[in-house]
């Protein structure tokens, strides 16, 4: 009975092992001799945003297709696309930085740089916490924008390092206010003078110069308090900071307090200060990290994080050239190098644009192209009409922007 028992066992270890062996098999020959057809099953699931099973499909064609040369790296760049979708943030940074190790020189490297510093931007907090997050994707932005200057991705990127910057001059005076709070000075001083030094042209100058004022007033400084309170009054008329700079200044001036420095350079404002005939002949205001007097040529060169403001027109560039008549009045501006003019939603970008006071033009030239919500073209010469804002195009090519719907979408919220 117990050999019987043992046998019978015996039998059925036999036909469980079967089973296996058969079931083995049949996923053997279930391999698809194809990747593109896993790839095209994933990309269902990734489009579907079933991010998790998306993954288990890209795995196995990786697992399957190790050496392809096409679908392997399409697998693991849309397993890392997957993890950021899934807003897992570090782990999504790993895998793009490891696509970025295993093939450098793959055509996708500028998309994978831009996810990284993405990757860091939604991961930013709020002014009044640490900003190793912000200074990461600044720095990473603007290794896009060194490395792929010409791309839609390094215009994205360009903006993104705006309200990084943004973001880093909130911070520095949410730490001057506290140290103004804490009757520490000379700490708050450092970190209004940080923000107009490294982060000026940004949106919170006002606030900066007001509490640079304030903390050298604070500390009996007030022949250079001056200085700031002066840019504040006169580059900031409606500030909400205005109204107490205001005071602080007349105060000071009826204590007979004159100025240690007659201009901003001292306080990291790199901006030259036009006399009121210029400022009337000149609808721009500009301002840059650095500025030049070039005497031979009655000219003002302006460089390195450009920007001319004037009445509903933006102009960013790397350098920018302003020329004069004898009587010191405006005759040319010329912007190069990365140039974006900006009105309303229309955005017209180009290598050159040269603004005329007697034409009222500006007009954008080498490799220009104009966007317009989410159309892309190419012209020969770009020109908007800065009186009524009407623009013509001339030498228009055809539309362009390969893959810009996918950078659109990776941006939503």
């Amino acid at each position: 009975m117990k050999a019987k028992s043992v046998q019978m066992l015996g039998m059925v270890l036999i036909v469980f092992l079967v089973m296996i062996g058969c079931a083995g098999k049949k996923q053997v020959q279930s391999a698809p001799e194809d990747p593109s057809a896993l790839y095209k099953q994933g990309m269902v699931l990734f489009n579907g945003g079933k991010y998790e099973e998306a993954i288990e499909v890209f795995t196995r064609l990786k697992d399957y297709f190790p050496t392809d040369e096409l679908y392997a790296p399409k697998a693991d760049l849309r397993i890392a696309d997957c993890y950021f979708f899934r807003k897992e943030y570090p782990e999504a940074i790993t895998r793009y930085l490891e696509f970025k190790k295993q093939y450098p020189f793959h055509p996708d490297i500028p998309y994978v740089d831009y996810q990284v510093g993405l990757c860091h931007y939604r991961q930013m907090l709020s002014k009044d916490r640490d900003q190793k997050a912000t200074e990461q994707a600044m720095a990473a932005f603007q290794n896009v924008v060194a490395n792929y200057p010409d791309t839609i991705l390094a215009h994205k990127a360009r903006e993104k390092i705006t309200f990084c910057r943004r973001r880093l001059a909130e911070h520095e005076l949410y730490v001057a206010h506290f140290y103004l709070r804490k009757d520490e000075y000379a700490a708050a001083e450092k970190r209004a003078y940080t923000a107009l030094e490294k982060y000026s042209a940004c949106g919170v100058d006002d606030q900066a110069l007001y509490y640079l004022a304030l903390a050298l007033h604070k500390q009996e400084k007030d022949a250079a308090a001056l200085t700031p309170l002066q840019l504040l009054v006169g580059d900031h008329p409606q500030s909400p900071f205005a109204k107490q700079g205001k005071k602080l200044l007349a105060s000071l001036k009826e204590q007979g307090v004159i100025a240690a420095s007659p201009t901003g350079e001292e306080i990291g404002m790199r901006e030259a200060r036009p006399t009121l005939k210029e400022e009337m002949a000149l609808p721009f205001r500009i301002t840059a990290k650095h500025t030049q007097n070039i005497v031979e040529t009655n000219s003002i060169l302006y460089t390195d994080d450009v920007v001319a403001l004037g009445e509903g027109i933006r102009i960013r560039a790397e350098s920018l050239l302003l020329t004069k008549d004898a009587n010191n009045v405006p005759i040319e501006m010329v912007a190069r190098d990365e140039v974006v003019v900006a009105r309303g939603e229309d955005e017209i970008f180009g290598k050159k644009a040269v603004w005329s006071p007697t034409q009222q033009t500006i007009v954008v030239t080498v490799d220009a192209k104009i966007k317009r919500g989410m159309v892309w073209k190419r012209a020969d010469a770009i020109t908007l009409h800065v009186d009524t804002g009407r623009i013509e195009v001339a030498g228009e090519q055809k539309m362009e922007g390969p893959g810009m719907e996918r950078i659109e979408e990776l941006e939503q919220p």
